[in-house]
């Protein structure tokens, strides 16, 4: 190859590389949607079952049954374990004292007791929007329904940490004493060895639609799972002896001067490894999947134009989100 080839080749690969980026990305998915199709025959489940009797080898399990967390450390490969691999974002309501107070005083349907147990709920992954993609409201006049209609409460903003899956959780699995299959729960450790890392998150929510919705009883997911409703900062991970619990999470809206929201995430009232037991004792998490560890006091409107910045003190995590709404 003369020097004039090597050099339009290299021109040309330059030049498409933002092309080629999106190419393997969606020949990944393609390769993956293809494992799910073949683990979702008889054939499929019948060879899953087996080797998750045969071996407890998370490489194993990684390779096979989905990604694992096998050193994906950097920002850009957490996204992509995201994008490509997450099936759901599971949430936790009511999950700081101060929240919980601020909420009481919406209504009569939204009530001032602590629960036992975790609040879960769910919003799809469709429902994520990555930096630089703005949050859409939904048209004038279509929030909420019924005595809500006119938007007394609007689409308002709730800051969380969220988690992300890095290695398989099959249900009960953190029941067990270190995977040995005896009773009793996984140690706190074992239960974070789960977590690839984590991200800044928004629960934008409905909040006209969700009290319409807990009136009559009804889940929440239409009030949450809008397309945008889910903005990610981009994923990072915490040095080595680092506690999530030390970090502080604030949010700001256009130029105020004092945060809307601030707080430390060690006031959680369910920890994340007690998040991480709870919640696989009923569903399998799966890598890329994202667990929302609720929203401290605070939450607010955010209407057309504002915009919205979050962040992590003492930590290069940051949001820029701008409002905008669906004509």
């Amino acid at each position: 190859m003369t020097s004039g080839m090597m050099f339009g080749v290299m021109a040309f690969y330059f030049a498409n590389e933002s092309v080629l980026k999106k190419l393997r990305t969606n020949a990944m998915a393609l390769v993956f949607s293809a494992r799910d199709a073949v683990l979702s025959t008889e054939e499929g489940k019948a060879l899953k079952q087996a080797l998750t009797r045969a071996t407890s080898d998370e490489t194993v399990h990684s390779k096979i049954l989905g990604v694992g967390n096998t050193g994906m450390q950097t920002s850009a490969e957490l996204r992509q374990l995201i994008s490509c691999h997450g099936r759901k974002a599971v949430c936790v309501g009511k999950n700081y004292r101060e929240h919980i107070t601020e909420m009481a005083q919406l209504g009569p349907e939204w009530k001032l007791e602590e629960e036992l147990d975790p609040i879960i709920f769910l919003k799809p992954m469709t429902a994520v929007a990555w930096p630089g993609e703005p949050v859409v409201l939904p048209p004038a006049g279509k929030s909420g329904t019924g005595p809500h209609q006119g938007g007394e409460h609007g689409v308002q903003h709730e800051v969380e940490l969220a988690v992300i899956i890095g290695s398989r959780v099959p249900r009960g699995s953190l029941q067990r004493r270190g995977g040995s299959g005896e009773p009793g729960e996984c140690t706190d450790d074992e239960a974070m060895s789960r977590v690839a890392g984590y991200c800044l998150a928004l629960d934008v929510t409905d909040r006209d639609a969700q009290t319409q919705a807990k009136v009559k009883g009804m889940p929440w997911e239409l009030a949450k799972g809008r397309d945008s409703f889910l903005p990610l900062s981009e994923p990072f991970v915490l040095p080595e002896k680092s506690d999530w619990r030390t970090l502080r999470m604030w949010l700001r809206v256009n130029g105020e001067p004092t945060p809307r929201q601030s707080c430390e995430c060690g006031a959680m009232i369910h920890s994340i490894p007690n998040l991480l037991r709870f919640i696989s004792s009923h569903m399998t998490l799966e890598p890329g999947d994202l667990l929302l560890t609720g929203t401290p006091s605070g939450v607010g409107r955010i209407v057309e134009g504002d915009h919205v910045f979050a962040g992590i003190e003492g930590r290069s995590v940051s949001m820029d989100i701008k409002v905008v709404q669906e004509n």
